[in-house]
């Protein structure tokens, strides 16, 4: 096979030609000419789809959230007789283990599926849950709803940033991830400030379930409006004398026409016949059924699961589920705390005047869109030109300085703030770096699963955001008895200590992990089950 030479590195998935010698960057993967190739379609098309999961994501974050914040009106009207073997405690922890084994759900049923029926059945879902959470007249059927809940924010941990991928080419990504996180999470931190207004501080719980259903709604209609299909599968395409083969880790492979024909491309892709002209009809029916995506198969979901295992003993993957579980520790730390603390002595502070700790943890999650996106591309592209032209995936580890240092810095001003009675301002300080940090860690994390191991990345997404979740879940547990035994200050201190060294990990991974990145995908060559397009 007469392979046209190109930069060595280049051979190595998660390395990208993407800078050529003249400075333009390469709109990678190349786009083909079918109408339902996402990067075929207008801006417009793709701006309206992006819109379609942010809002999603925003919806399901603050409905899942929101009974944290109701929790006094729900112990006087559950007491505990009424929730045995359960607490109320549960109703606010049950939503973060159901986030983590959403993932484990969405992911490979979207790889039988496709992105857009699944979608559509986790937005119908999210609808159905809020109204029957809003009329529940027991404990158990609450617990029910607010579990189904978890359960559909966890397409927003994990489907729905494939979907973002999908959307995007290689180096708009780093952008747009960072856009969807921070400002979702930012306007999520937002609308939360205003729960205990709508609920008469949670003796109208069901208030706020019943007004949420509102924008659930409106959300299951631009998720069958506005989200087309976008699980595809990019066929050979013929260019000046070339055939560029695009393979499901959306590598390229280019030959010579007489090279081709010697070659056995079966094995990366399938040719596919010309796209047949549609008539006005057919399109409008092509956009609004809700098909089953051609390029989806039951057996791509079923190999999914053994990719799944197999990351969760990857060790560059296995880091970011311990790194993100101890950041999100930290937040769990602080916001479910602080509440208590600032409302009893000495502080006694009203609940309008607390509630400003919320609304600088969503500044400080906006602002990690600039930090986290565009500050990150153009370090990347620099990075990319000193490298002649060609992207590492240890080039994103680079997005993992700021929110370590800001994650570890939360957790050790607001144990020194609780125990030696600091001014109010310390916890808006504290929360708001966290909130900065656990957004800037989540774009970091996707960014470097995905680019690191694409021919698993639908599997590495979900044990990055499954995986997590449900260690989350057990810190959560024991969280409490934690700070009981050992005080704010000793567990802030050492919630710093645990998310430096975690963080230092990505020291090595930037100077071996290509090294190690060479083995495991020589050790599993052949393996695509759960790439970006799974064959």
């Amino acid at each position: 096979m007469n392979e046209r030479s190109k930069h060595d590195s280049f051979n190595l998935s998660g390395s990208v030609f993407l800078i050529t010698s003249d400075g333009r960057t390469l709109n990678l993967p190349i786009p083909s000419e079918s109408p339902c190739d996402p990067l075929n379609w207008s801006s417009k098309k793709r701006a309206l789809a992006l819109l379609s999961i942010g809002l999603y994501s925003y919806v399901g974050l603050v409905v899942t959230q929101g009974a944290s914040l109701t929790a006094k009106g729900l112990a006087q009207e559950f007491p505990y007789e009424q929730t045995k073997p359960f607490t109320i405690e549960s109703l606010i922890t049950a939503p973060t283990l159901f986030m983590g084994i959403g993932a484990f759900l969405w992911v490979p049923l979207s790889c039988a599926l496709g992105r857009r029926p699944v979608f559509v059945i986790a937005a119908v879902l999210m609808l159905l849950a809020s109204l029957a959470a809003g009329v529940s007249k027991s404990y158990y059927q609450l617990l029910a709803c607010v579990s189904v809940l978890g359960l559909t924010e966890g397409f927003s941990l994990s489907c729905a940033l494939l979907m973002i991928i999908d959307l995007t080419f290689i180096h708009q990504r780093p952008s747009a991830i960072a856009m969807v996180w921070s400002v979702v999470g930012s306007f999520n931190l937002a609308s939360l400030s205003s729960v205990p207004f709508i609920t008469d501080h949670g003796m109208e719980w069901r208030r706020f379930f019943l007004y949420w259903s509102i924008p659930a709604g409106i959300n299951c209609l631009t998720a069958f409006i506005f989200f087309p299909e976008t699980y595809f599968k990019r066929p050979i395409v013929a260019f000046d004398g070339l055939t560029i083969l695009q393979s499901a880790t959306e590598k390229l492979t280019i030959y010579e026409d007489d090279a081709l024909q010697d070659s056995d491309v079966s094995v990366y892709n399938k040719d596919l016949p010309s796209v047949p002209d549609r008539t006005p009809l057919r399109a409008f029916f092509a956009h609004f059924c809700l098909c089953r995506s051609t390029f989806a198969s039951w057996k791509s979901m079923l190999l999914c699961y053994p990719q799944i295992a197999f990351c969760f003993f990857n060790p560059l993957i296995f880091w970011v589920v311990l790194n993100t579980a101890a950041n999100f520790a930290g937040m769990m730390f602080i916001g479910a705390t602080y509440a208590m603390v600032l409302g009893s002595p000495p502080y006694s502070l009203p609940s309008k005047l607390i509630i400003n700790v919320n609304n600088t943890a969503s500044v400080g999650s906006l602002i990690a869109w600039p930090l986290s996106g565009p500050l990150v591309c153009y370090i990347l592209k620099r990075l990319s030109r000193r490298n002649k032209g060609v992207r590492e995936a240890e080039h994103y580890l680079i997005g993992y300085i700021l929110p370590v240092l800001a994650g570890a810095l939360s957790t050790l001003i607001y144990g020194f703030a609780v125990h030696y009675k600091w001014h109010f301002a310390a916890f808006c300080l504290s929360y708001g770096l966290n909130a900065f940090s656990f957004s800037s860690i989540s774009i970091a994390n996707t960014l470097w699963v995905t680019e690191a191991f694409p021919r698993w990345a639908a599997p590495a997404l979900v044990v990055v955001g499954g995986g997590s979740y449900i260690a989350s879940f057990v810190m959560s547990i024991a969280l409490v008895p934690w700070i009981a035994k050992q005080g704010y200050l000793l567990v802030g201190a050492e919630l710093t200590v645990l998310q430096v060294v975690l963080g230092m990990v990505a020291v090595p991974a930037a100077f071996w992990g290509k090294g190690v990145r060479q083995r495991i995908h020589a050790r599993w060559a052949e393996r695509r089950e759960g790439a970006l397009r799974p064959l």
